[in-house]
């Protein structure tokens, strides 16, 4: 039976309801009479427990019936969900590096040495304390606006956020470098959107698939593989970005440690079709280079 109402989880914050609004704007058109509404999710105890991904209170609102689509960053989706949610579409990717904002027009290359940059993800951290560890990387909770602030009263000295949320919100003016990937690559999955559903939904699931975007879909799809391959757990750094051209798939995979003493990064080529391996592959490879290593030394410090 198809629902009368959709109720599009977002999470709790101006980022999250600027998502949703996105996502009802290309959805309307494919839900036929019914109507949508957009319900914000926020966190139990108002921050995200460590070993748990951005988007667990999100799909345990969906577990729980509370919604009936999850919309959130593909890099906030654990890359084990729960067995009863299916990722039903993953939107056309906006930008997916990650950017610097800092006063006076400032590159990464020429901050001051000693310089407090917030970066609060494991995989920016490491990146940048392995390409500059004279850095003083800060984790600064709070929202963009919340850092930005920060930033503006010389609380930090620079931000190191996606280009996406920078775009969502209308930064783009106050950026001083888009990094390379010499530089930061990113979280698996950035600058995508993910859609989750119940398997159970059938009817909703052939709405939904409309928003699906076939190159983003591989992009992730490779990125997510090579994620799932080395752990499950968000503090572990892994940083992947994977580039679909025409059928010639390319992905760039890192895993580090977390003050970026040490690094593991390659490349792995395939077709689309083959995303999934070719993520594992280059997981794997990276594991047997020593990468393993890093996961031993992290476990054993929970």
């Amino acid at each position: 039976m198809t629902k009368t109402r959709i109720r599009i989880g977002v999470r709790d914050n101006k980022l999250g309801r600027i998502l949703g609004a996105q996502v009802v704007g290309l959805f309307e058109p494919h839900v036929g009479s019914a109507t949508l509404t957009i319900v914000p999710v926020g966190e139990p105890s108002g921050r995200a427990h460590p070993s748990r991904w951005p988007g667990h209170a999100l799909e345990r609102a969906l577990v729980d019936q509370e919604i009936d689509v999850a919309v959130q960053n593909m890099k906030d989706v654990s890359p084990e969900p729960p067995a009863s949610v299916v990722l039903a579409a993953v939107t056309e990717r906006f930008t997916p590096f990650d950017v610097l904002i800092a006063r006076d027009g400032t590159i990464v290359d020429e901050l001051p040495e000693g310089s407090a940059i917030s970066a609060h993800t494991p995989i920016r951290r490491a990146q940048l304390l392995h390409y500059r560890d004279d850095l003083s990387i800060l984790d600064v909770s709070g929202s963009l606006e919340e850092r930005m602030k920060k930033l503006e009263m010389g609380e930090v000295d620079g931000l190191v956020v996606s280009a996406s949320a920078v775009e969502h919100l209308g930064y783009q003016d106050r950026v001083t470098e888009v990094f390379t990937t010499e530089v930061v690559v990113p979280a698996p999955g950035q600058g995508a959107l993910g859609l989750q559903i119940l398997k159970t939904s059938k009817d909703l699931l052939k709405m939904v698939k409309h928003l699906d975007d076939p190159i983003a879909r591989v992009e992730i799809e490779a990125e997510r593989a090579f994620q799932r391959e080395i752990t499950s757990d968000p503090t572990i750094p892994i940083g992947a970005l994977a580039k679909l051209d025409g059928t010639d798939l390319r992905l760039e995979g890192v895993i580090a440690d977390r003050e970026g003493l040490k690094i593991y990064r390659d490349e792995e080529e395939g077709k689309a079709g083959d995303e999934e391996q070719v993520g594992a592959r280059l997981a794997r490879r990276l594991l047997l280079d020593g990468a393993r290593g890093l996961l031993s030394t992290a476990e054993s410090s929970h």
